[in-house]
């Protein structure tokens, strides 16, 4: 399955914000079974939207799921940019008209004014659907073009946590079907990471469908510091567990025959 992700802002790109976002959503992917293939920043402004929607379609991912834009000021432009790009016409949208009503009233504030900036937050692609926001006002998106769910979610990441976990983790979950995943951390000292790549090729080679990768920690005393992840995904736990068990047991293996050492017990993640 390809699950492509868009974040939009101008805060991502000159440095004012870092994109927690994207990092919180690889990591709840993982965890599924999934590797997240692309991850698209931009700026808030309608061509660079409307230009990445297109790219990212042509690659026609299962997902797309866009953070950042959705909110009642004019730099929050990712609706329009999505509505621009699929050639769709922006209608308010009553559904979600509601949705922002009942998130006031939940605070108390059952007689604030419906400005034209909070009706923006409710103004939708003609062929979306709002997705319930229970930590914040603007509501998430849901539309779908071709064969691609596109789904758009605000970029605080109090919301966006709550809508992922709430409407996006459960339909991808559904698509993607019951998956395990088994993932270990080796800990070791004395190698170069030089000295490691030809072993961990050669573990990928033996294993293609593992996810085998070496993270250097630094140099301490002149000992090389280096730490491998290993993660297999299966259709059964008992299966990723064997497997990723396996690899463990090889590089461990190689390493110290090759005069590594290990500094503690391999740790399942």
């Amino acid at each position: 399955m390809r699950v492509e992700l868009l974040t939009v802002g101008k805060e991502l790109l000159i440095g004012r914000t870092l994109n927690t976002n994207a990092r919180w959503i690889g990591g709840r992917l993982a965890r599924m079974g999934l590797v997240m293939k692309v991850v698209t920043t931009i700026d808030d402004d309608l061509g660079e939207i409307s230009s990445a929607l297109g790219e990212i379609l042509r690659r026609e991912p299962d997902f797309l799921i866009t953070v950042g834009g959705l909110g009642p000021t004019p730099d929050d432009m990712t609706l329009q940019g999505i509505a621009q790009g699929l050639h769709l016409k922006l209608k308010l949208n009553n559904r979600a008209l509601s949705m922002i009503k009942e998130h006031y009233v939940s605070r108390g504030l059952a007689n604030i004014e419906l400005t034209p900036a909070r009706r923006k937050m409710a103004t939708l692609p003609e062929t979306a659907v709002p997705v319930p926001n229970d930590a914040g006002t603007a509501p998430g998106v849901r539309l779908v073009r071709g064969s691609t769910v596109i789904f758009s979610l605000p970029g605080v990441p109090a919301e966006m946590r709550s809508i992922f976990r709430g409407s996006v983790e459960p339909e991808v979950k559904m698509k993607l079907g019951p998956l395990a995943r088994k993932t270990f951390r080796i800990k070791m000292e004395g190698m170069m990471e030089s000295a490691l790549a030809p072993l961990i090729a050669s573990e990928m080679k033996r294993h293609p469908g593992a996810y085998i990768k070496s993270h250097p920690r630094g140099v301490e005393k002149g000992v090389s510091k280096i730490e491998v992840d290993v993660a297999v995904v299966a259709e059964e736990m008992k299966t990723a567990q064997h497997e990723a068990l396996k690899i463990v047991e090889e590089i461990v293996k190689a390493t110290m025959a090759a005069g590594a050492t290990i500094r503690s017990r391999p740790e399942p993640r």
